[in-house]
């Protein structure tokens, strides 16, 4: 699962629409007819991409906010005797429009393809993106960042106008079928994933980085990090000590992730 960065949503105004009941059960049906639409078009590119059940909300989930995440067989299918991957889109993000709709959904469909292939894209329950996350969204299209932020890695993926221009009757569609949203200023990850996904060049969900705190530069608070060794080992370093670059463990040859106090 997607998700990642926190950033701070323009919502528009709310617009007067139609208040009948059949009026207002077309607004639903409509965004999800387009998310699926756009998830059927990545398939048609990219046939390893997995079905999913489309579903959208808030974005302010439990965990904290987020722009989408893809969560792998969440849901029984029981007249096929099998289990479905979800695919979590947050409503509020069709105000950011089509083209950031879209990478959110290209930013989940590269973890969609890391399980799909049982590749480990993620560490840290999720929240650090290692450069598997990155080669798979780069065969999706998308171009992968310069370099990892802290706790969340190499989440930044972000989508090239070649590639939009590829999707551009999706976006057009995604931006047909949206609302305006009317509410407090929406702050979310990418991708995510505490996702998502990540925009204005670093979305998906999933991206601002730490604010120096005054005086004392990029130093900060130590924070834990720990290997993906099945008995890992942990260490304590300072946000400019993991931003300048993946500390490798010399025995699963994986980088450190943060860790959250939730996780020790």
């Amino acid at each position: 699962m997607t998700e990642t960065t926190t950033e701070t949503a323009t919502i528009p105004e709310q617009a007067t629409g139609p208040t009948t009941a059949e009026g207002q059960s077309e607004y639903g049906g409509r965004i999800i007819a387009a998310l699926e639409s756009a998830w059927t078009a990545i398939r048609d590119r990219h046939p390893d991409v997995p079905r999913v059940v489309m579903i959208t909300g808030t974005v302010q989930q439990h965990g904290g906010a987020r722009w989408g995440h893809f969560g792998a067989k969440f849901w029984s299918v029981r007249d096929e005797g099998r289990r479905a991957d979800e695919l979590f889109i947050a409503g509020e993000l069709f105000a950011r429009g089509g083209r950031s709709v879209l990478q959110t959904m290209l930013h989940e469909a590269a973890h969609s393809l890391a399980a799909a292939r049982g590749i480990k894209d993620t560490s840290s329950s999720g929240r650090y993106h290692n450069k598997r996350f990155v080669k798979l969204a780069e065969e999706l299209g998308l171009t992968g960042p310069q370099r990892p932020i802290s706790v969340h890695g190499w989440t930044g993926v972000t989508l090239p106008d070649d590639t939009a221009k590829k999707y551009a009757e999706v976006i057009e569609d995604i931006d047909a079928a949206r609302l305006p949203y009317l509410g407090a200023p929406a702050t979310a990850s990418e991708g995510g994933e505490e996702s998502g996904e990540e925009e204005d060049g670093q979305e998906d969900g999933d991206q601002d980085e730490e604010k120096p705190k005054k005086g004392k530069g990029r130093a900060g608070r130590r924070f834990r990090v720990e290997c993906e060794c099945p008995d890992p080992r942990r260490l304590q370093i300072t946000p400019a000590v993991f931003e300048g670059g993946p500390i490798l463990c010399g025995v699963c040859k994986e980088p450190f992730a943060a860790v959250d106090q939730d996780d020790e």
